[in-house]
């Protein structure tokens, strides 16, 4: 009896879903669709009945595009419950925006109940409009929804932020500092079985130098600001070793006193090239270095390339080395988390990865800072390669399940699609598309809005097959590189790196190159582009009440500055927009060890400017302003 009751329950709700419905107005009403609408029904007849989305207004609203989205309203369907969100899907779970469920009727989907989709933003604390930021452009002078703060505001709005002779913007619109361009035209690629470093010319496609990498299974590079190489030395079994290799003749050291530099000038490396400028060794016994990054510190007197940051595998530990030196300033300890890959992102966080699933931060300029790890949502493990754009938004490939994952800081939100089979190595390119490698001899470009693979080419070109393509690089000229362990030189017994035009995906050479190279990393110094400008300022002009007589009150800020960055905030005061020349500017305070805000003393009327200036000693981790706002009164009525 009770397996017959629970078949009888399950029939009616089956008929539930397929049959037609009638209206609650009537016994003549016909609504199939449950808008409302019908033939007999109060509300009128219903131009589309099989499509609640379609009532009155056929003429304006198209039917839906089945093939695109086969879940829409009004599509065909077989009994059942599907999620739905009909908006933006890269709204979707940020802010209020969430997703619904729609319910097959009548063999059609009818609407999407329960989603919360984006609407315009007002002054409430959440985010409306579900683009990651909450109340921007409602909120009051102050930088809150307070009714009585009357003022004006700029960064948004009517007074947005603009880029000037050393500042720039952020892709959220927010004011930071220029970046230095910077022309660097060599890739380094290590040839893990001979333990030694191919130094490519990238517009000639010419091995020109190869240098030894200073001891056994050389995998990971990572080139500094000033375009020298360090290459990690894995050593099983032993202590791992890093070697430092001039990118620049003017760099190498004439050790021998002999008035000339004794340096490789082709394939055949020399036993003591004096363009190698320091080996050191990292870790224990065992300790295996494989991520390398460097950061943006210029050094004491502001010329050095950056300091050197080492992941060790199986030491699980991150050594933070002098550039210069190579001596340890700094060790932080990652139990249970073993760093396989690193990158800084553009304002001084450094991301790792480890094979096993996870992704460590570490944002080096907060006080105190540790290493926080994460768990990357893939369907399986073996991370391999990493990367990060100029929106901090971290790329994650997925080696054994064939998986992609973006990771958005700001959001903490994953997007994971799949990819091609073996994905390997990833680089971001300037216009912000992420290339990864596969073993299988090809690339793919990626999108990341939405996250796509666009399209994956072979890396075949005349008589060369790569085989176990491994690391993906950048250049200057805007082309991608492969490293691949095998495939080059005659019987492809040798490594080949493969040069792709990034926008056609046509292979434009092949470099034969050393034994197996397992090279990743940042091979080109692609992330090390150029640094920012060590200062830049941005003034903006407040004219207060339309009738004058304003009463200057409070200036506020809403800014990112991680010391040991500044911003200095300046005011000075005028009868008028013309006379702000000859008027002194006054220091109300210095972010990030004040805050604000800051209150104003100044004479009733004029009009009051602000200086902001952005300055940082390391070619990362610039300032960036979200907005300042000026909070005033204005007389009342006589």
């Amino acid at each position: 009896m009770a397996r017959a009751a629970s078949l009888l329950g399950l029939l009616f709700v089956l008929l539930a879903l397929v049959a037609p419905a009638c209206g609650g107005d009537g016994p003549g009403c016909v609504d199939t669709d449950l808008d409302g609408f019908g033939e007999g029904c109060e509300l009128g007849p219903d131009c589309d009945d099989r499509n609640a989305a379609r009532t009155d207004d056929c003429d304006v609203v198209p039917p839906p595009d089945c093939d695109a989205d086969p879940f829409a309203t009004g599509c065909p369907c077989l009994p059942g419950l599907a999620e739905c969100y009909p908006a933006d899907p890269a709204t979707r779970d940020v802010g209020v925006c969430t997703g619904g469920q729609a319910i097959c009727r009548g063999g059609v989907w009818g609407l999407c109940e329960g989603a919360v989709l984006p609407r315009f933003e007002t002054c409430e604390g959440s985010d409306q409009d579900c683009d990651g930021r909450v109340d921007e452009g409602v909120l009051s002078p102050c930088g809150a929804c307070t009714p009585g703060c009357v003022g004006g505001v700029w960064g948004e709005g009517d007074a947005p932020f603009v880029e000037g002779e050393d500042t720039a913007l952020t892709p959220a619109g927010r004011l930071t500092l220029r970046r230095e361009e910077r022309l660097e035209a060599t890739v380094w690629i290590v040839n893990s079985a001979e333990a030694t470093v191919s130094k490519i010319d990238a517009e000639s496609a010419t091995e020109v130098a190869r240098y030894f990498s200073g001891g056994p299974e050389p995998s990971r590079v990572a080139v500094d600001w000033l375009g020298d190489a360090w290459v990690a030395n894995r050593h099983f079994g032993g202590v791992s070793t890093v070697r430092k290799i001039a990118g620049d003749l003017a760099r190498c050291v004439d050790r021998d006193g002999s008035g000339t530099i004794e340096t490789a000038s082709g394939p055949t490396p020399l036993e003591d090239d004096e363009c190698v400028l320091l080996t050191v060794e990292v870790g224990g016994v065992g300790g295996v270095a494989r991520a390398l990054a460097v950061d943006g510190n210029r050094g004491p007197d502001g010329g050095a390339g950056g300091d050197l940051w080492v992941g060790l595998h199986d030491e699980e530990a991150i050594l933070h080395l002098d550039g210069t030196s190579g001596a340890v300033v700094e060790r932080f300890e990652t139990p249970g988390f073993q760093p396989y890959a690193a990158v800084f992102d553009d304002f001084g966080t450094l991301w790792m990865i480890s094979r096993d699933g996870f992704l460590l931060e570490l944002p080096r300029f907060e006080p105190g800072a540790a290493p926080i790890v994460r768990a990357v949502p893939l369907a399986c493990f073996l991370l391999y390669g990493l990367d990060v754009d100029a929106r901090g938004r971290v790329f994650v490939t997925g080696f054994s399940c064939d998986s992609m994952s973006l990771y958005e800081p700001e959001l903490e939100r994953w997007t994971t699609i799949d990819a091609p089979p073996s994905v390997r190595g990833a680089v971001l390119d300037d216009a912000g598309r992420a290339w990864a490698a596969h073993t299988d001899g090809r690339v793919s470009r990626v999108r990341f809005d939405p996250l796509r693979v666009e399209e994956t080419f072979d890396l075949r070109g005349e008589g060369v097959t790569p085989i176990e393509s491994i690391g993906a690089a950048y250049d200057a000229f805007g082309q991608v590189w492969v490293a691949s362990s095998s495939g080059g030189g005659e019987g492809g017994a040798l490594g080949v790196a493969t040069r792709v035009d990034a926008e056609s995906g046509e292979v434009t050479a092949q470099v034969p190159i050393g034994l197996a190279p397992h090279s990743q990393g940042d091979m080109t110094g692609a992330k090390r582009a150029g640094g920012f400008v060590p200062e830049g300022s941005a003034r903006h002009v407040f004219e207060g009440c339309l009738g004058g007589g304003t009463t200057w009150l409070r200036l506020h800020l809403a800014a990112d500055v991680p010391a040991p960055a500044e911003v200095p905030v300046e005011v000075r005061h005028a009868e008028d927009v013309a006379a702000l020349e000859d008027a002194e500017w006054e220091l109300l305070g210095t972010l990030p060890e004040e805050r604000g805000p800051f209150l104003l003393d100044f004479p009733l009327g004029g009009v009051l400017e602000v200086r902001l200036t952005l300055s940082t000693p390391f070619r990362d981790g610039a300032p960036r302003i979200e907005r300042v706002g000026l909070e005033w009164a204005c007389p009342g009525p006589d």
